[in-house]
């Protein structure tokens, strides 16, 4: 029996790759039956005593993380363990264990399948690894990750658009990039239970606390609503969906956005979304719940078009039963082409390299 070989992101408790770390594994199993056994190789989990600033990961415990792991698979390579025909679910491509992966599976004659899903990187400008990273090496190695990998994985049309137009990717090798929805399903059932929870008139703002997020536009618009600002609460992740669930309204000014998980949770747990047309949600989200991106481009344009994304606001706000409908058919988008990884899954468990 051939084996998928699940190589986890980080599970983070306050952040979703908790959930994919228990979810995706049951997903696997679910879908594959008998056919594959399924196993995550960990990393050692290295807590610094200070995290990286405004990060999702501590640019230093990642590392130690992923090296960890890559020393882990090369043993399973050695011992034999890793067989022709096995698949490898790299849950963030941006990991240079696909280096060694395609190495071994080349010299030692074992070919497996390496399915990779990509989040963000050097390529996308208004990701921290774009605007930091020294041009150009880093996109020299995301070019090489991609052509290791059998397949790619991009949650939205822009995300998979921006990162092949960016690297330059071939158009013969674009059949290698693939627009799939995440392994999301198992969340869905949380979240929708929060419907009817009574809302209160806030707004919630649920981003990281950095630059592409724009905070300084969120904590402006306080002095106009009752903003919820969840980085500033230190919420476990129970405590932060009821909190979600209790918004009338969820809010996003993002400049970085290749998915947005956060928005997506509040729309399921019943929140009415306000996100600027640019980024992913230009094609995930109904004209209603978009305002014009100029809006809140940089903080310069935000003071200038301030009095109409107010008034955008407080209309949702007033008027939140007018859009119960809408919000239904939002939702149903979601779950059905943004929390739905069934093109992922059937691609990893069907037979054949």
């Amino acid at each position: 029996m051939n084996t998928i070989w699940i190589i986890p992101i980080e599970p983070i408790d306050q952040r979703y790759t908790k959930q994919w770390y228990d979810n995706i594994p049951v997903i696997l199993e679910q879908q594959a039956g008998s056919d594959y056994n399924i196993v995550t190789v960990d990393g050692e989990d290295f807590a610094p005593e200070q995290r990286t600033e405004g990060a999702f990961l501590d640019f230093g415990a990642t590392n130690v993380y992923k090296a960890t792991q890559t020393a882990e698979v090369s043993k399973l390579f050695s011992n034999g363990k890793v067989k022709a025909g096995d698949k490898f679910l790299v849950t963030d491509a941006w990991n240079f264990i696909i280096t060694p992966i395609r190495y071994m599976s080349d010299l030692l004659d074992i070919p497996v399948e390496i399915h990779g899903i990509w989040h963000a990187g050097a390529y996308d400008p208004t990701d921290i690894l774009g605007y930091k990273m020294r041009p150009d090496w880093p996109h020299h190695v995301e070019k090489s990750w991609f052509h290791a990998c059998d397949y790619n994985y991009y949650a939205t049309n822009f995300h998979k658009t921006m990162f092949l137009r960016n690297l330059g990717i071939p158009q013969g090798d674009h059949d290698k990039a693939v627009r799939s929805g995440q392994p999301h399903e198992l969340i869905v059932d949380q979240l929708t239970q929060y419907q009817n929870t009574v809302k209160k008139r806030t707004v919630m703002w649920p981003h990281r606390y950095n630059d592409d997020k724009q905070p300084d536009i969120a904590e402006d618009l306080a002095s106009d609503f009752d903003f919820i600002i969840t980085q500033k609460m230190n919420l476990d992740k129970a405590d932060y969906y009821k909190t979600m669930g209790e918004s009338q309204v969820i809010f996003s000014c993002a400049l970085h956005e290749n998915l947005g998980i956060s928005v997506m949770e509040a729309v399921l747990a019943g929140a009415i979304p306000i996100v600027p047309d640019r980024a992913s949600y230009r094609e995930m989200y109904l004209a209603e719940f978009k305002y014009p991106s100029e809006w809140t481009e940089d903080f310069q344009s935000y003071t200038y078009y301030r009095p109409q994304l107010v008034e955008f606001i407080r209309e949702r706000l007033d008027n939140a039963d007018a859009y119960l409908s809408l919000l239904q058919d939002q939702r149903d988008i979601l779950i059905r082409d943004y929390l739905n990884s069934s093109v992922m899954i059937n691609n990893i468990i069907r037979k054949g390299t």
